[in-house]
């Protein structure tokens, strides 16, 4: 059983703030649907030939779920590959950015199966060489090399760039320094993997607030010339949509003509919200060990009341929705808490009750198992097997009471027990039709069990 003290960190709306680099549990399922049904829809135009390239902007206010969308891409489309591009904090280093960010997402598996897959198409570099003219002979000299047992190390510093020393002067350029190589290497990737590359660029407007707008320009003129020569890909541009139209309007009309038309993110309607709650709150309700709940319980700490008002304060908006509920919970958590201790104590003291007895008649093998939400002790020998249930505490929430029952009745369907016994004050529920089911009293407890337990 996990100590209540431990529980007290546990608040699964902590972390209302998307970070890429931190898997999420959850996924906002309407509010993205839009989103959701464009990049497939692309992702299928570029797979049937029919597009090489797309550009889609994703735009939403502040903590309606850019990031997440990311993560909610990544998990639920198998078809594609998803990269998460941070925006460059230098606009004349976009191609190596871009290179660098696909190869630590698929790390040195990805470089293998180009290179294999090079290898194998062309068998000899002078041929892929024909494809790939200008900067890609250079580029496909290191997928070769990778291939090969005595330049394998070298080639693999080398493509990756992050460790890189004298051995790979011999590649004379490097990645790491090189847009137009940086750009070959990237084009060459596009062309050689088996499925799609989604590249989600992540707050856009970033470099327009740090850098002024001639740094956003150059940004997406680069976009432009990657949209036009290279292939196999969509490009998700996340921005504010305070400033999404500013950037817009500042870009060229040649950039403009290359972008879709934008995919805004919704708010929370209150079905989102409870829908969300129940999402988040069942790992919540595993620590807590109680049964997996249904209906209105579903959200339990939480009530619907709290959906409103998190809705009311949020005006909708994901984050804002959270934060409220997260505070709630914290509320809602120091009573439960205290509960959770003061049954903890009353457990203990019983369970070491039934211990003494069963040892002191010594006729069985003894198992305890302490939960929140009661204390299963069994006893066997070869003849018979019987459970003694102490439940919980009656002034804590009925919501471990009704967890208690579940549980017995799945333990008293699945496990054969000659007898099962209930310690405390407790009417008798109809668990199973085979099991005569017997009470004991807190105050008279060693006695009458022991009594029992010789007899039995």
């Amino acid at each position: 059983m996990t100590h209540a003290t431990s529980l007290r960190t546990e608040n699964p709306f902590y972390n209302y703030t998307a970070r890429a680099d931190v898997p999420e549990s959850f996924n906002l399922n309407r509010p993205n649907k839009e989103a959701m049904k464009q990049v497939i829809r692309f992702l299928e135009i570029i797979q049937k030939k029919k597009r090489k390239s797309v550009i889609l902007p994703i735009i939403a206010e502040a903590g309606a779920g850019k990031t997440h969308l990311f993560h909610h891409i990544r998990e639920t489309i198998s078809d594609a590959y998803v990269v998460y591009i941070p925006v460059p904090t230098n606009p004349n280093r976009i191609y190596s950015h871009f290179y660098f960010e696909t190869i630590k997402a698929g790390g040195a598996p990805l470089l293998e199966y180009i290179a294999d897959s090079l290898t194998q198409k062309y068998n000899k570099v002078e041929h892929a060489a024909v494809d790939f003219p200008g900067m890609g002979n250079i580029v496909i000299d290191g997928f070769f090399a990778l291939k090969e047992p005595k330049q394998a190390k070298i080639a693999l510093k080398w493509l990756t760039g992050f460790d890189l020393d004298e051995e790979t002067t011999n590649f004379k350029r490097t990645i790491m320094d090189d847009e137009e190589l940086a750009f070959a290497a990237l084009k060459i990737i596009l062309k050689t993997v088996d499925k799609p590359i989604v590249f989600f660029i992540d707050e856009l407007e970033s470099l327009f607030i740090a850098l002024g707008p001639e740094a956003e320009l150059q940004f997406l003129e680069t976009l432009k010339k990657m949209h036009n020569e290279a292939s196999n890909f969509i490009i998700c541009l996340a921005c504010l949509a305070t400033l999404w139209d500013k950037i817009l309007d500042l870009s060229s009309t040649a950039v403009q003509g290359r972008i879709e038309p934008p995919v805004v993110l919704k708010r929370f309607s209150k079905n989102d919200i409870e829908d969300y709650c129940s999402q988040m709150l069942k790992e919540f309700h595993q620590k807590f060990e109680i049964e997996l709940l249904e209906g209105e319980q579903a959200v339990w700490p939480l009530t619907k009341s709290d959906i409103e008002s998190a809705y009311a304060y949020s005006h909708g908006n994901p984050r804002e929705a959270i934060k409220w509920l997260a505070g709630v919970i914290e509320e809602r958590k120091i009573p439960l808490l205290k509960d959770l201790e003061k049954n903890q104590k009353f457990q203990a003291k019983l369970s070491k009750k039934v211990k003494e007895v069963a040892d002191k008649v010594g006729k069985y093998n003894i198992g305890i198992l302490y939960r929140h939400n009661g204390t299963l002790t069994s006893l066997s020998n070869p003849e018979k097997r019987i459970l003694i249930t102490i439940p919980p505490l009656k002034g804590i929430d009925t919501i471990f009471h009704q967890s208690y029952w579940k549980n017995l009745q799945k333990i008293a369907s699945t496990e054969e027990f000659n007898e099962i016994l209930l310690i405390g004050e407790i009417l008798e529920p109809e668990i199973a039709e085979n099991y005569t089911i017997k009470c004991f009293s807190e105050k008279n407890l060693t006695k009458e069990l022991g009594i029992f337990l010789k007899g039995a």
